[in-house]
């Protein structure tokens, strides 16, 4: 191992503009890779792929693109909506949103327009509502509220308008709008008639919610915020690296490799994304977060390698000799610690969640890429500029890192000695610690809320407390898909209770805000039930099937192919929209109605209350909605982190034990840089818990990741303490010197890479403030770990080597090593 790392720090330091030149080219390289990135994906990237929710959604898009790609766009009007020119103003403003092309050919098929506008010029019979009196319109409003026939229209109203705040009053338009196979073209309608309704002027302020303006309003703001973080997180790192260098130009050297690995880690994403090779899906929302995670990574191992060639000079080697013996002490242990993080990260792979697994792979790549950057650029740049300034005679003598930060030398070299006297003092407070937070992450809460990801003090968080507000919240479609055999008796009585319970204010459950929407059921009393009206859908030989079908104890399945035949001849667009009759197959239903959204717990007793109305097979029925997506992610992330966890572990036991071995001859050392990490994991899920900070799709990450940011700070501990002790020093001198340079450098490495992180606390979206803020508890409870918790274990480590190895030297020595006879060892 020590060959290939000689012969590469060799040709670093000695064909120094190769290597600048070799760095350019790939920049290049990676530059155009940027220029194929593919555009950010939706929420649909958090889903499982093997999730009932995902092969639902797939079946009801195949079979019925007309009726369950339904999505709501919702007009919402602030001021005084009923009055002449309030009405008015909305009845403008939907008829503008109707008239656009993209929207009207997307009007559902049925219920594809609510609007209190609407309701009031049906109650008044008027097309111009405008022209009605104020007087009018009050007494249509008190007979809607007090006739007992108008129940259902009383129903429809209160759930559209708002008024008692009078000015302050809201009122909303709902358009229903089918996504026919195309989602893109859906999400053009949706803003086709946000912007026409918005265009529409009158006494009303006037705005749009629907997914396409949500997702519109976090992608710009994800966008804008993520490139303005980041540059704000340069800037407080280059601060901070100034402060600790007091170098302009290991500064700049330090900011440009940042922004190389940040062209590389964009560039690999376009390239091996879906416009390049394919290999991993689009950018999602937290891919946006890989150019801040690598400033706050890779700063270290500029601090690194800048901090041992200062080293090497400072004991009297010439420039390359100090770049290269500078390189050689680092490379391992930089290599080693940018292994297990990018294993950390590529542990996402193994859960199902798309966006998380190719948030792995980008923040892997990155990882590496910094790496690569970091031990290229800085010593190849060193050596060339500091030999001009040798030249120039402007050169100074190098100033160590330990001393960066005025008066923590001394502190940790005093902390040190305190370790090696009274280890066992610092293990058991480290115990207490870890029973205290480890009970508190006992009681932390598992969610996933999708306003979160909507930017903080938006449009659409405030519309949507509007809604909250004035209506209770925002409901949204829910579709079930059933997979039975129609014909089958059992089938049709499921369905017929189903449907009887979703209707039912006693029986209907948590959540659901209407009865059915769509549904065979509704269908076929559509067709069976005589009204009166002309040209109403009846057919007295559907009706006399039905009626015969049925004797009241059985289901006859013959009667009910019939009736399935003839109602879709009679209505065959209709039928296709809530039925399909597969013979290869189970047959499919949709059953459609609106439930509320917004809260998690809700909704999951809506599911589990679904479940257990239904009373065939658990797989025969399958709820699918935004929140229920949302629930799925929820349970996912919980289990694939939790495998995460395991696989880091591992595989970073794995990768440190076959180092140590080949380095060391000393396996155990793997054990004493991961085990402390086990307890950094506690006291941040701890922390969290106690913080209130939930464990969601984004804070989730952590995990992992903090076993990888973790091993960074034992590792380098470690490496330092082993080459110490190698050198003779006695124990407590070897945790002096330890602590007192590389704990000094690392404690600087941590500032910048907290502080690095600490940036996203400013980032409009809440997973994203919560994400940098637990990172940042994260890389203190690491450097805390490798202070507190690894010194004491390598003190009993090395005791135990030294007896040993003493043990071993008496033995050859020939010496009488029985215990007792007070010569041997014992």
């Amino acid at each position: 191992m020590a060959a290939p790392l000689k012969t590469v720090a060799g040709l670093i330091t000695t064909r120094p503009w190769a290597i600048l030149a070799a760095l350019m080219a790939l920049t290049v390289f990676f530059g155009l890779g940027s220029t194929r990135l593919a555009d950010q994906a939706g929420d649909s990237a958090f889903l499982p792929e093997e999730s009932d929710v995902v092969h639902a959604n797939q079946r009801l898009s195949e079979e019925f693109p007309d009726s369950a790609g339904l999505t709501k766009v919702s007009l919402i009007f602030r001021g005084d909506p009923l009055t002449p020119e309030g009405l008015d103003h909305i009845d403008r403003a939907v008829a503008a949103a109707l008239s656009e092309p993209s929207v009207a050919e997307r009007l559902a098929r049925t219920n594809a327009v609510s609007s209190p506008a609407g309701i009031l010029a049906r109650i008044l019979s008027t097309d111009d509502l405008a022209s009605v009196s104020q007087e009018a319109i009050d007494a249509a409003v008190r007979r809607i509220e007090s006739d007992p026939e108008l129940e259902e229209v009383r129903v429809a109203f209160q759930s559209l308008v708002n008024a008692e705040g009078g000015d302050q009053g809201v009122a909303r338009a709902v358009l229903r709008l089918r996504e026919l196979g195309d989602p893109d073209a859906l999400e053009r309608a949706e803003l086709d008639a946000r912007d026409a309704a918005e265009a529409v002027t009158g006494p009303l302020a006037v705005r749009a919610l629907s997914p396409a303006t949500t997702n519109e309003e976090t992608e710009e703001a994800t966008g804008s915020s993520m490139t303005i973080l980041m540059f704000v997180a340069l800037l407080v790192i280059a601060a901070l690296l100034y402060a600790f260098m007091r170098s302009v130009t290991d500064l700049a050297l330090a900011v440009v490799g940042l922004g190389l690995a940040i062209v590389w880690a964009l560039g690999a994403q376009g390239w091996i994304g879906p416009n390049g090779l394919g290999w991993i899906g689009p950018p999602n929302r937290i891919t946006t977060m890989v150019p801040i995670i690598l400033i706050g990574l890779c700063v270290d191992y500029a601090i690194q390698t800048t901090g041992h060639y200062r080293e090497q000079r400072g004991h009297g080697h010439s420039i390359r000799t100090s770049a290269r013996l500078g390189l050689l002490a680092v490379a391992l242990p930089l290599t080693l610690a940018a292994g297990t993080t990018v294993v950390s990260f590529l542990t996402n792979l193994a859960g199902p969640i798309p966006a998380t697994a190719d948030f792995g792979v980008a923040a892997g790549v990155g990882v590496s890429a910094g790496l690569i950057v970091m031990l290229m650029l800085v010593p190849a740049a060193t050596v060339l500029i500091d030999e001009f300034k040798e030249a120039k005679g402007w050169l100074r003598y190098p100033r160590p890192l330990a001393g960066a930060i005025p008066g923590a030398g001394k502190a940790i070299e005093l902390a040190g000695k305190a370790v090696a006297r009274r280890p066992s003092i610092f293990l058991a407070a480290v115990m207490v610690m870890t029973v205290v937070l480890g009970a508190a992450a006992s009681n932390l809460e598992t969610e996933f809320d999708s306003r979160d990801f909507l930017p903080s003090g938006g449009e659409s968080i405030e519309d949507l407390e509007t809604l909250d507000a004035a209506f209770g919240g925002q409901t949204e479609v829910v579709n079930v898909l059933v997979e039975a055999e129609l014909t089958e008796t059992r089938t049709v009585l499921n369905l017929i209770d189903f449907s009887e319970a979703i209707e039912d204010d006693l029986r209907r459950p948590t959540g659901v805000a209407t009865g059915v929407r769509l549904s065979l059921g509704l269908l076929l009393a559509d067709w069976t039930t005589d009204d009166g009206t002309p040209g109403d859908n009846f057919d007295p030989t559907l009706q006399a099937l039905a009626e015969s079908a049925d004797d009241g104890i059985r289901v006859d399945p013959v009667q009910v192919q019939a009736i399935l035949d003839r109602v879709a001849e009679l209505d065959p667009e209709g039928f296709e929209q809530v039925a399909v009759v597969d013979p290869n197959g189970p047959d499919a239903l949709i059953i459609q109605f609106e439930a509320l959204t917004g809260d998690q717990d809700r909704t999951a007793e809506m599911v589990q209350d679904l479940n257990g109305l239904w009373f065939g097979g658990r797989e025969q029925l399958t709820a699918t909605s935004g929140e229920i997506t949302a629930l799925e992610i929820t349970s996912a992330m919980a289990d694939s982190q939790t495998d995460s966890i395991v696989i880091t572990m591992v595989a970073s036991l794995i990768v440190l034990g076959i180092f140590f071995s080949l380095t060391e001859r000393r396996p155990s050392l793997a054990a004493i840089a991961v085990g402390p990490i086990v307890l950094v994991l506690v006291w941040v899920l701890g922390t969290m818990a106690l913080l209130g900070i939930p464990y969601n799709v984004v804070t989730a990450l952590i995990t992992a990741l903090s076993i990888g940011i973790g091993v960074d700070y034992t590792i380098h501990v470690i490496h330092r303490f082993t080459e110490e002790h190698r050198k003779g020093a006695d124990i407590a001198e070897t945790v002096r010197v330890t602590l007192s340079t590389t704990g000094a450098a690392l404690l600087g490495s941590a500032l910048t890479t907290g502080l690095g992180f600490a940036v996203l606390a400013f980032s409009p979206l809440t997973p994203f403030q919560q994400f940098g803020f637990v990172t940042a508890i994260t890389i203190s409870y690491a450097l805390l770990a490798s202070m507190l918790v690894v010194p004491p274990a390598m003190v009993v480590w090395a005791a135990y080597q030294d007896w040993q190895a003493e043990a071993r030297r008496r033995e050859l020595l020939g010496a009488d090593t029985s215990p007792g006879d007070g010569t041997g060892t014992t």
